[in-house]
């Protein structure tokens, strides 16, 4: 699995960024607002091609647009001539969206200026129609946003449910960008959308920072389905209200530097992802160790909690993002002694991990080692919350190690079985897997790596007071934990999936 780190997609240096600024501010000022014809005659052109319908005849007559990314005011203009062909110049660097359409047909495609000239071989397809919905949360509409293909004429406003049409779009794989109308709690969203004539598909949803990054600089080539972790008949129906319908299948986006995996929304209503840091109340990105003290702690970025202890010389190894905390046996763990309350009265939790588990030092035939866990060891006056484990012959899983995740309610309840999700996917020693557990105040549900793994319906409706402190390993395991995170927001299917690809998960 390729790692992509969102967060190394660097903003603009500050001259970088004054540099356009002025570039732009002379841009607007040499052309008035105004779009900027090219002409295939002009030698100077940066961009040129030719546009043939879906015979491979040329169209003559039909108006390209070259439109810029970044600002989409900036737009360069062209009619293709008796030979189909049409010419800009560009003199942004970026990524522009080029378009073209006619009563019938329609053509999009993305192109990367970096001083270079391009060629571009375009082709009118059919149309089809993106109709859908988006909501806020599954039982609040998102009226009066901004759905747009990016760097063409295709944009829309939702209506008061949330719903959209945009309207004779090419046929194929077209991106789509939905702005935020509260960027406090909600970000950005991108979806891949399959469109055929009288069909579409939703795919996603996906930041907008990997969507702006390298890995869709190129044109995406090709979509085929992939197993799913869940069977189908296995996905829960929403009944609860807190989930919504989601993934039907997955499916392997082709790009030119690789692949990645993204499930396929199956009704057309959409969801603006929760921001990262709402309802985010505990983090340990695990990037600095202080050795200065004794014993050894790792800072809670949040400042929530009085941060965790680190016991048996445990050190810093190399992470998914940046460093990870590595625990070898036993003897090696961390500890949040005194969390403040960090889930007292909760009626939703979110758990969030990178883990990896490098070897199991038994040769018991069944077993359960808590990974990250606020629990007792066994006495009758543990006041046990949850564990993420990894366990072997258990709660009905026979023959490999898997991950699970038990819950209880603090208040003496003991972590059972019965009130635990289970995975069937095996654990592949060495290899990083993104973690998510969320309780919704009804459901318990597994994740791994933005995929839903398993869920269940749980009686516990509101986390106790519980003293129990944190532990993370203290078992017979060598591990690895990387930007683990505790919040009190629960998270939908879609959130978790965003999130997964916001966290650097790229296959």
């Amino acid at each position: 699995m390729n790692k992509l780190f969102l967060n190394q997609v660097a903003p603009f240096a500050m001259a970088g960024a004054v540099a356009v600024a002025a570039g732009l501010l002379m841009l607007a000022c040499s052309e008035g607002g105004r779009e900027v014809g090219g002409g295939v005659s002009e030698e100077e052109n940066t961009l040129a091609g030719i546009l043939v319908d879906g015979n491979g005849d040329a169209v003559v007559g039909a108006r390209i647009s070259a439109r810029y990314f970044k600002v989409d005011t900036v737009v360069l203009t062209d009619t293709t001539d008796e030979e189909g062909k049409f010419g800009m110049k560009l003199s942004l660097t970026g990524r522009y969206g080029l378009s073209a359409q006619t009563d019938s047909s329609a053509f999009y495609q993305t192109v990367e200026y970096d001083g270079s000239e391009i060629e571009v071989s375009a082709t009118l397809a059919k149309v089809g129609n993106i109709k859908g919905m988006f909501n806020l949360r599954p039982d609040t509409s998102a009226a009066g946003v901004s759905v747009y293909i990016p760097g063409s004429n295709w944009k829309v406003m939702t209506g008061d449910d949330g719903e959209f049409s945009i309207e004779n779009v090419p046929t194929g794989i077209v991106p789509i960008i939905a702005k935020s109308p509260d960027p406090m709690h909600f970000t950005d969203v991108v979806y891949m959308v399959e469109v055929g004539e009288d069909s579409v598909n939703f795919i996603g949803p996906l930041p907008r920072e990997l969507y702006d990054s390298d890995m869709f600089k190129e044109q995406i080539d090709s979509i085929s389905e992939v197993e799913t972790e869940m069977p189908v008949e296995d996905f829960p129906k929403g009944s609860e209200g807190k989930m919504p319908v989601y993934a039907y299948k997955e499916v392997s986006l082709g790009v030119d530097n690789g692949s990645m995996v993204s499930a396929v929304q199956d009704a057309k209503t959409l969801q603006f992802p929760l921001s990262s840091e709402y309802g985010l109340r505990s983090w340990f990105s695990m990037d600095y160790l202080n050795t200065t003290v004794k014993p050894a702690s790792v800072g809670d970025v949040r400042g929530w909690t009085e941060g965790l202890l680190v016991y048996g010389g445990a050190t810093l190894g190399e992470g998914v993002e940046n460093s990870a905390l590595v625990l070898k046996d036993a003897n090696q763990y961390g500890v949040i002694e005194n969390d403040r309350g960090l889930l007292d009265s909760a009626t939703e939790f979110v758990f969030e991990a990178w883990v990896e588990i490098d070897s199991v030092l038994t040769n018991d035939s069944a077993y359960r080692k808590n990974i990250v866990g606020k629990l007792g060891f066994g006495s009758d006056a543990d006041q046990d919350v949850f564990s993420f484990a990894l366990v072997k012959d258990e709660c009905g899983v026979e023959g490999e190690p898997v991950f699970a995740f038990f819950f209880a309610d603090g208040l003496g309840d003991t972590l059972s079985c019965n009130s635990a999700v289970v995975s069937k996917r095996k654990v592949e020693f060495g290899k990083w897997v993104y973690v998510t557990a969320v309780f919704d105040g009804k459901r318990l549900s597994l994740y791994l790596d933005g995929a839903l793994a398993a869920t269940r319906t749980v009686e516990v409706e509101k986390i106790g007071v519980s003293s129990e402190s944190i532990f993370f390993g203290k078992e017979a395991i060598n591990l690895k934990l990387d930007d683990v995170r505790f919040g009190v927001k629960a998270l939908t299917a879609s959130d978790v999936q965003y999130r997964y690809y916001l966290k650097g998960g790229a296959q």
